[in-house]
């Protein structure tokens, strides 16, 4: 299976306490990376961007971001256009990630 360059998001996912979850594989930088997206009741979430280390074969927080960074989403998740919106919330949390991941690279180790 080949891991998809950019993140795609079919369905919302209900959680445990009536709120819903997004989540999606695919690259940042060219490397494999995990992106969640978790809302609560109020539109209130917290998303991860997660990358995958191949020489250390373990995954690691590369942005962390919630609705004091972002405008708070709907909480209706049967609603399309709640689909839409948090299909736009992940696409630039991919890119500010990628952008992330870019400049870490040119930079060059700090020490």
């Amino acid at each position: 299976m080949r891991t998809p360059d950019e993140p795609g998001i079919d369905a919302l996912a209900r959680t445990d306490d009536n709120g819903y979850r997004a989540r999606s594989l695919c690259l940042v930088d060219h490397q494999p990376a995990d992106i969640t997206v978790t809302v609560d009741t109020a539109g209130g979430f917290h998303a991860t961007v997660r990358v995958f280390d191949q020489m250390s074969l373990s995954w690691h927080l590369l942005l962390r971001a919630d609705h004091l960074d972002y405008p708070r989403l709907p909480t209706d998740p049967r609603r399309h256009s709640t689909l839409e919106q948090v299909r736009a919330l992940i696409r630039d949390l991919h890119a500010t990630a990628g952008w992330i991941a870019r400049t870490a690279h040119q930079q060059g180790p700090r020490w």
